[in-house]
């Protein structure tokens, strides 16, 4: 294990406990500073160098990959919990907790906080919990708290608060069409388009999803950005399309963008099934001396697999897919 890795994964904030190492004015800072922050902005904080080769590079020797995968990952360690509980606490996810008092209801001292994976919050927060080794909540019940989603044992959600029936609290489509518009595959960031591509670009992405209530705004272009980027509100049911520079340029390495392409090659241009699919994402982020969430997600109405991997904090990867591609 190279030195850059060894010293993340010594902070991991994969393990139990980790999430109180945050400082709790770091936390408040974040979420009364930084209320309109999505997983997008935390990339900015990656001070990736700029690539000098091409994306269909090779991927090199195993220390190379951990070197150049650092480079992309914001911080690790509290800086990486810090993320995490900050999403918990916005639409951008959900907190976890057992025990419900003044300094949870504030974000702090909780169980597993993190975005959203499937849109279940049960399943969610079963997944957030044993990434910091911890088993599922007991009795669970989701509720709403602040603009939060919160799941915790039902004999400690509060008096008076909304619990959300059934187990699709966000929705699958809106928990994708986040991911999607982050995707450095063959989403979002995976492509510079204009603003009018990006805006046709969101529109297949808003219909593939059956999001029929939702529209996309596009946004004047301006001068010296070619790109466009994607802001995704929930509230408004909303997605805006903007001017950018090149959105994968700041995350890009030589060993990234290898691995990327390899995901489109093996994934994007074949018609694989799910578990292939997942195969094919374990053997590309072999190289990778890092704990990372993977999440599986069955969709038997589509025919083929498809991937999304998210940068920022962590590499975060979903694979939707049906059991047998046709």
């Amino acid at each position: 294990m190279t030195d850059v890795m060894k010293q993340l994964r010594d902070a991991d904030p994969a393990r139990p406990g980790r999430l109180d190492a945050v400082d709790e004015a770091v936390f408040a800072a974040l979420r009364d500073d930084i209320a309109t922050t999505s997983t997008r902005s935390t990339a900015d904080l990656a001070e990736a160098p700029a690539p000098t080769t091409s994306r269909r590079r090779r991927v090199g020797r195993r220390g190379a990959v951990a070197i150049g995968l650092a480079a992309v990952l914001t911080g690790g360690g509290v800086a990486y919990a810090a993320v995490h509980l900050f999403q918990g606490a916005t639409g951008e996810g959900l907190t976890c907790v057992r025990t419900w008092n003044a300094d949870t209801a504030a974000g702090q001292h909780v169980d597993a906080a993190g975005s959203w994976r499937t849109g279940d919050p049960y399943a969610d927060c079963t997944t957030l919990l044993a990434e910091q080794g911890l088993p599922p909540i007991d009795d669970p019940v989701a509720f709403a708290w602040d603009g939060q989603t919160v799941v915790a044992p039902a004999d400690q959600v509060p008096d008076g608060v909304e619990r959300l029936e059934g187990s699709q609290a966000l929705g699958t489509g809106v928990v994708e069409l986040r991911r999607t518009v982050e995707d450095v595959v063959d989403g979002g960031r995976g492509e510079c388009r204009t603003v009018a591509e990006g805006a046709a670009w969101a529109q297949g992405e808003v219909d593939r999803l059956g999001l029929q209530d939702w529209t996309v705004v596009e946004q004047p272009g301006t001068e010296g950005l070619p790109c466009s980027d994607y802001v995704v509100d929930v509230q408004d049911r909303q997605l805006t399309v903007s001017a950018s520079e090149d959105p994968y340029q700041r995350l890009s390495t030589p060993e990234m963008d290898a691995m990327t392409a390899a995901l489109r090659e093996r994934i994007v241009d074949r018609c694989v099934s799910l578990d292939k699919a997942r195969a094919v994402v374990d053997d590309v982020f072999a190289p990778v001396d890092f704990e990372f969430p993977t999440t599986d997600v069955v969709d038997e109405s589509a025919g083929c697999a498809r991937v999304d991997v998210l940068l920022g904090g962590t590499i975060d990867v979903t694979v939707y897919g049906p059991s047998t591609a046709r």
